[in-house]
């Protein structure tokens, strides 16, 4: 938060003014550090408490998405319980000397595909539903419903005709797969086949005066990893100090530390 910096402020204002120490806007003791979240239902529960951490979740449940991997909202739910146990909001609030501002909230997001619409590439934790898959020794029979099915052009068909001499070879070209399992879904044969389905873990995606996309931590994880990279995450934060502390988490040293331990 930047601080304005004045010569010799009004007397008559002097109850209302905010100093700043370590970066952050430090209220007068009276004031209440919730004041701006309460104009915010999200950031206050039923008993008045801060809740200073947010979940999004895609509605692929809801609307029936067709592309849905994983349902996102056990697993959100499973990330909210890990918050909770971490007494993270209580901790913020206790770390933060004035008045809390919405950006100094962790933001999390949950995506049960890699359409990704709950946004978790800019969240300061997101994690993303993906399946894998494999090429199996099935016969290809060349109904080419893979190559319509994916938008990344990441298959190619040996032979491309039907009138080729060899027998049909399917090529996936990982490089450009996005693990959205659509091909292995229209599959006629099972020539191609889902092997495995988990989470992709990023961190440190944000928007504002300096947009960034979050840095992809591990993939193809299970929800005990993904809650063991949350609560690491978490302490790394509330170990920091300043304006900046969500920074930490593109930090090269905390994502070697944390793949370290995750996988």
């Amino acid at each position: 938060m930047d601080a304005t910096h004045t010569s010799g402020p009004p007397k008559e204002s002097a109850d209302s003014l905010v100093s700043v120490a370590n970066n952050f806007a430090v209220a007068k003791p009276q004031e209440d550090k919730l004041a701006i979240l309460r104009k915010y239902e999200k950031y206050i529960r039923e008993d008045g408490q801060a809740v200073l951490h947010q979940i999004k979740s895609c509605k692929g449940e809801e609307v029936g998405c067709p592309f849905l991997i994983k349902a996102p909202r056990p697993v959100a739910r499973s990330m909210a319980e890990k918050m909770e146990g971490l007494s993270f909001s209580q901790r913020l609030y206790d770390k933060i000397p004035g008045r809390i501002l919405p950006h100094q909230t962790f933001k999390m997001a949950v995506a049960g595909c890699p359409n990704s619409c709950s946004m978790p590439q800019i969240k300061d934790f997101g994690v993303i539903a993906r399946e894998k898959v494999t090429v199996t020794d099935a016969e290809c029979i060349l109904c080419r419903k893979c190559l319509k099915a994916c938008r990344e052009e990441a298959i190619t068909l040996k032979p491309d005709t039907v009138a080729g001499p060899l027998p049909p070879k399917v090529i996936i070209h990982y490089e450009r797969c996005v693990d959205c399992g659509q091909c292995a879904r229209v599959c006629p044969t099972g020539s191609i086949k889902t092997e495995s389905r988990g989470y992709t873990v990023v961190m440190g995606g944000k928007v504002g005066r300096h947009p960034r996309f979050a840095t992809e931590l591990v993939r193809f994880v299970q929800e005990p990893q993904v809650l063991k990279a949350l609560g690491m995450a978490s302490e790394k934060i509330l170990g920091e100090t300043g304006r900046n502390m969500y920074e930490v988490l593109v930090k090269e040293s905390t994502l070697q530390k944390l793949r370290k331990e995750i996988q």
